[in-house]
């Protein structure tokens, strides 16, 4: 673990990128963990590329930490490319995720991927 995975680490925390709710998403997903913390992702796409991603948690600072590395690993990204995040990336990227929060990655990283599914099925289905 470097010290510039922790200071990102504990940016994220403590200054959440992307922490608010979208009005009118491309996409969107809302999961309750079995922690029971609640995770809401909401994408706006535009060719094929995520433009803007947000995310919103009522839950402890571990779901706050990996909600917003989450959404900041999806902007910019290709559709695609969402599909290949996993809760091992946001680890990376962490740092510091302790043992008994790891399912919180794994909260947000379903929560990301429903949000592309929910916004592939309105393009799909309109």
């Amino acid at each position: 673990m470097t010290s510039g995975n922790q200071d990102q680490g504990s940016n994220l925390f403590n200054k959440p990128q992307n922490m608010k709710r979208m009005n009118d998403p491309d996409g969107a997903a809302f999961i309750t963990g079995l922690c029971g913390d609640t995770m809401e992702i909401y994408l706006e796409v535009g060719n094929g590329t995520v433009k803007n991603a947000t995310f919103f948690t009522d839950g402890c600072e571990s779901s706050i930490l990996c909600g917003s590395t989450a959404a900041s690993l999806a902007n910019g990204k290709s559709l695609d490319d969402i599909l290949e995040i996993s809760p091992s990336d946001i680890i990376k990227t962490c740092g510091n995720i302790p043992q008994d929060h790891i399912h919180c990655t794994i909260l947000a990283v379903s929560t990301l991927h429903k949000a592309l599914a929910d916004y592939l099925l309105k393009k799909q289905y309109g």
